[in-house]
């Protein structure tokens, strides 16, 4: 078996034996070649500072071992991709390994909408290459690409001119149009050469060797090798070759099913998301379980020992919904269940049943589930939780939360690093705030409508920023009543400037689908393709990520909602 996915961070503890075997295979590869690993090590730490896309796309078998390994540039403005490097370990007989990667890279690309990858090839003739044999193992090499469709260029300066920044070394440039006709624009060329030597050997844009480079594309289209008689291979398609999203979803959630008229917060929501996903590459993994300690390092004993002891005195089928609340003495806590509810809740729409701690426990163990994957090395994962937990604060529940799935988990991940949590559900994330307000290990923020004019009305406010150590660690940005795409996108990029300013490791997003038109618990007027969008400047954090599911509570929009920014959130890491 084997299996390819990006990586990233190799600053992650989860990753370092990773990069290890990389830098093993790397070496071995290309020995008595002055290739700097350390300058992949570097771009794959600090992606966010470059102005092009690095991907680290690995091949490894079912015990994770790294077999091969690709490193190319992608320059999204040019829609153009270079290959920098790619190697299978040589010590393993040949399996294939190369080839495989190869075709993964370019369905990637291809997902990414890039429209070509270039990539250089060392001299095919036996002069140049100085050595008769590395020129025939060079031109099986060229042959390999033009399989796929790969073209050389010619009637540039690119083979003829040596570049002093790469030991003077000469190469052919290879384009790939990645199953389109063969086409190359000259305007397209002269830019990525440009750019190629700029992010590859540090020229400056207006360095005569550059200039001169650039200025020998002179054909239009640029002109290319046609070998005779080779029919190039198929284009690449979506064939899930690879690492797909690991979803979990709560399993016990159907046990909180309240057939109550006017109950929104009903199972149908996680069908709905379930169809949405249909088309997308998904790997479903089993939730697993684990200690009360961990809710217990978020919530208060006294609110755990409260949903614990109703469902064991609540009868099957009986409803307790909280009617009186306490304005003072919150140090004095009721001796009835039925006053305790008044105690612990924030509203009069949020039910517990005999059953609410168990479908609550099980939703905070799928969200677990999802943050040891991403400790474990994942760059994604989505816990589809249900209830939800975004509004359930140390010790309250409301909103139809009543333990906090994504906090529990961002407190998890802060173990291992700062961890950023992003709240884009229409309703605001007040349970987040108040568990983090006075740290400084999780950053907070939060986009929602405007808590003077929606739920929870109490927090929510721009100028809760945090406390303590926490002062500046938590960032609120409510939004008006009808709040359109640009405005949302606007704000949501203030948020990510935040999170990259803050340098975090990983990311948890709250991830509620009540912002798009037309829901009934929300009045903002976000569209589907924002939506997309708004899933692919998340995904261009380019950090590990874990999505839990909050809100959303019209089923259609559920549904193409959760393609939408699943579509757009993978387009930056697939």
């Amino acid at each position: 078996m084997i299996r390819f996915k990006r990586l990233f961070g190799p600053q992650r503890e989860a990753v370092r034996p990773k990069f290890s075997q990389m830098r093993a295979i790397f070496d071995a590869a290309f020995a008595g070649k002055s290739y700097p690993f350390e300058q992949i090590e570097e771009m794959a730490a600090n992606p966010a500072e470059l102005d092009f896309e690095p991907i680290l796309l690995i091949a490894e078998d079912q015990r994770g071992t790294v077999l091969g390994l690709s490193f190319t540039f992608f320059f999204p403005e040019l829609r153009l991709a270079y290959l920098q490097y790619i190697a299978s370990d040589p010590s393993r007989p040949r399996r294939g390994i190369g080839g495989a990667l190869y075709e993964a890279l370019r369905e990637l690309l291809v997902q990414k909408g890039a429209r070509g990858l270039l990539l250089d090839i060392p001299p095919t003739d036996a002069v140049k290459a100085g050595d008769a044999k590395q020129a025939a193992a060079n031109r099986r090499r060229l042959r390999f690409y033009e399989s796929f469709g790969a073209r050389m260029v010619m009637e540039t300066e690119w083979d003829v001119t040596p570049n002093p920044r790469n030991a003077n070394m000469l190469t052919s440039l290879v384009f790939d149009p990645l199953g389109r006709a063969p086409r190359l624009p000259r305007s397209d060329a002269r830019a990525f050469a440009r750019r190629v030597l700029v992010a590859q050997y540090h020229y400056a844009p207006g360095d005569p060797f550059v200039q001169r480079i650039v200025r020998s594309f002179k054909s239009d289209p640029v002109a290319l090798h046609m070998p005779a008689s080779r029919t190039p291979s198929a284009p690449p398609t979506a064939s899930r070759r690879l690492m797909p999203l690991k979803l979990i979803v709560s399993e016990r959630h159907e046990l909180h099913h309240l057939r109550e008229k006017g109950y929104e917060e009903r199972p149908a929501r996680v069908g709905a998301i379930l169809r949405g996903l249909e088309t997308l590459p998904l790997s479903r993994l089993r939730t697993r379980r684990f200690p009360e300690s961990h809710i217990a390092e978020v919530h208060n004993g006294s609110l755990i020992a409260f949903l614990k002891r109703a469902s064991r005195e609540l009868a099957p089928g009986t409803i307790l919904y909280a009617e009186v609340f306490p304005p003072r003495h919150r140090d004095r806590l009721p001796v009835a269940l039925a006053e305790q509810a008044g105690y612990f809740a924030a509203d009069t729409f949020s039910p517990v049943t005999a059953k609410t701690w168990t479908a609550a426990k099980d939703a905070v163990d799928c969200a677990l589930t999802g943050a040891r994957e991403i400790l474990s090395g994942e760059q994604m994962a989505y816990a589809l939780c249900r209830p939800p937990g975004h509004h359930a604060e140390r010790d309250l529940y409301c909103g139809y939360c009543f333990l906090n799935n994504s906090a529990i988990a961002a407190n998890e991940l802060s173990k291992h690093g700062r961890v950023a949590l992003l709240d884009v559900d229409f309703h605001h994330g007040n349970g987040a705030q108040d568990i983090f307000y006075e740290r400084a290990d999780v950053l907070t923020l939060s986009l929602h409508g405007d808590p003077r004019h929606a739920y929870p009305n109490f927090a929510g406010f721009a100028d809760e920023t945090g406390k303590g150590a926490g002062e500046d660690f938590n960032a609120n940005f409510p939004l008006p009543p009808g709040t359109e795409d640009a405005q949302f996108l606007k704000t949501l990029d203030k948020a990510l400037a935040r999170i990259s300013e803050y340098r975090a490791e990983t990311l948890v997003v709250s991830l509620g689908f009540d912002f798009m038109r037309g829901d009934p618990s929300g009045n903002f007027l976000v569209g589907p393709g924002a939506v997309r969008q708004i899933g692919e400047r998340i995904g261009g954090l380019r950090l590990p990520t874990l999505v839990v599911q909050e809100g959303g509570y019209s089923l259609r929009n559920l549904r193409v909602g959760a393609h939408a920014f699943f579509s757009g959130l993978t387009r930056n890491w697939y």
